[in-house]
């Protein structure tokens, strides 16, 4: 028997948890966790009250396996930790490296404010602090006026909201245990998963869940990546298989296709005119796989000659760390990033590139005037070294302000993109002169075109005796629904499209 709650990422984008339940054909039980990731849009409380309710106990968990390191899918992997979960976490290693930078630097915000939150009653924790109600359940419509219908991708930076400190994720890094693409292993005795590479960010997997016994599969996409993506491999679509029962995909952009503008080139144009004329290129940061990208981009159109050698300043410390796991990990690189690798044009290593570790060094681009390129978090503008930067620089007609991601409601980025004429930026009252462009085209998501392939594959050799039920997941409601329609349409014997409710609990196998 299986049974899956949806804690997180049901009917939203954000806060992806599955707590599944397995009784064993021996009896023993065995629980454990797809993912636990932290809601990340909303106001401060509800936020705080959202990602500290949880549907489950804790420190009834036996394991965690996790399909990559964004905040909304390994974020709250420590506030399980520190309300008693034991277990071991099961991820790529990659994504063990880069979880911890990113929990870490959650967890110093996190820690602002922790005496200013009081969480739900419920659960003792392993202090005896009460954490969470087991009669308290959000709704749907909760949830939804909670976090809001947004599509978000889901960097958006995190409130001081108090759920852990900086020691709870240094005790959830001793329990991780890690396995490469392809390298199957046990999380139970009668279970077995393997990972495939999604193609979303460095080391991020799709997950294959065998029921050994049986020979029952379950595949969950975790997030899956854009094709023809620098640096990284393409998303790998596992092999079809005859005894797959459920598949849980992502829907983010399951209502749409990806623009075919070049990136690179959009980038070439907007970099070449600033630098001619004078200005400097204010780049604002999402610091885990964007920075990289944009850096390679920059680095290569230097080294074609398409744009001048001028100094490129990763001033974000958490990309800078990025940066570092992935110069690591030259296994997971595409074969484009292969070959320039083998001829020594790696575009993540160049004299231009001036990393600033330091707030003086920071501190030390207040006057400069001459051109460049500055990369600083955050990604929305709504917190991070890049605040510094507008606040001397956007009032220069001669420079450019270049967004490469999604920019939330709410935020400072899209109020700018918006067309706000003045912003307040540590409480001064600045006009907006500089150019404003936004690149679109960096998207690391699947469009549905690649949500489409990946399905069908998946299901190629399906027995049409029974269909595949598809759990339609972290998607707003036209993405998810659309998705679920094309797909049943393709298929119609094949696949049964479900879109579930937050805390709705299913039984997957009898």
């Amino acid at each position: 028997m299986l049974n899956v709650t949806f804690c997180g990422a049901a009917r939203t984008v954000t806060g992806s948890q599955y707590f599944l339940e397995y009784q064993a054909p021996d009896g023993s039980l065995f629980n454990f966790c797809l993912d636990s990731g932290l809601f990340q849009t909303g106001q401060k409380l509800n936020l705080y009250k959202i990602n500290s309710h949880l549907l489950f106990d804790p420190r009834k968990l036996d394991a965690i396996v996790l399909t990559h390191a964004h905040l909304d899918h390994c974020g709250r992997i420590p506030y399980l930790v520190k309300h008693g979960f034991g277990g071991k976490i099961y991820s790529t290693t990659a994504t063990m490296k880069i979880a911890e930078v990113v929990m870490m630097d959650a967890a110093r915000l996190n820690g602002e404010s922790k005496s200013k939150q009081t969480p739900l009653k419920g659960i003792k924790n392993r202090n005896n602090e009460s954490v969470v109600s087991d009669s308290e359940r959000f709704s749907y419509q909760e949830i939804i006026s909670t976090i809001g219908d947004t599509a978000a991708n889901l960097e958006l930076e995190m409130e001081s909201l108090g759920l852990y400190g900086q020691d709870d994720v240094l005790e959830t890094m001793r329990r991780f245990k890690t396995f490469e693409y392809h390298q199957k292993f046990r999380i139970h005795p009668n279970l077995e998963v393997e990972f495939w590479d999604a193609g979303h960010i460095l080391g991020s997997a799709c997950a294959v869940f065998t029921e050994i016994s049986s020979g029952k599969k379950i595949v969950f996409s975790g997030d899956l990546g854009n094709k023809n993506k620098p640096i990284i491999q393409d998303p790998e679509i596992p092999a079809s298989f005859p005894e797959l029962t459920h598949i849980f995909t992502e829907t983010t952009y399951g209502n749409r296709l990806h623009g075919k503008l070049d990136p690179k080139e959009r980038l070439r144009k907007i970099i070449f005119e600033t630098v001619k004329s004078g200005g400097l290129v204010l780049l604002p940061a999402f610091s885990i796989e964007r920075a990289q990208e944009v850096i390679y981009y920059i680095v290569e159109l230097m080294q074609e000659n398409k744009i001048p050698r001028v100094p490129i300043f990763l001033d974000s410390p958490m990309a800078s760390k990025m940066l570092k796991i992935c110069l690591e990990h030259p296994e997971l690189y595409d074969p484009e990033m292969q070959d320039k690798i083998s001829q020594k044009a790696n575009p993540l290593i160049s004299k231009n590139i001036q990393i600033l570790e330091t707030p003086a060094q920071s501190k030390s681009l207040n006057q400069f005037d001459k051109p460049c390129i500055i990369i600083a978090g955050s990604g929305m503008l709504n917190g991070g070294r890049i605040l510094k930067h507008l606040y001397y620089h956007l009032e220069n007609p001669n420079n450019t302000l270049l967004m490469v991601g999604y920019q939330a409601v709410g935020t400072l980025g899209r109020q700018i993109l918006d067309g706000s004429k003045e912003i307040v930026v540590e409480g001064k009252r600045l006009e907006v002169k500089t150019r404003i462009e936004n690149i679109n085209e960096f998207s690391a998501h699947a469009d549905q075109a690649i949500l489409k392939d990946w399905v069908v594959d998946l299901t190629d050799k399906k027995n049409n005796s029974s269909k595949v039920k598809l759990f339609l997941m972290h998607g707003e409601k036209d993405a998810s629904l659309t998705f679920g329609k094309e797909i049943e349409t393709m298929l119609p014997n094949k696949i049964e499209s479900y879109w579930p409710r937050f805390g709705e609990k299913v039984e997957l196998w009898g």
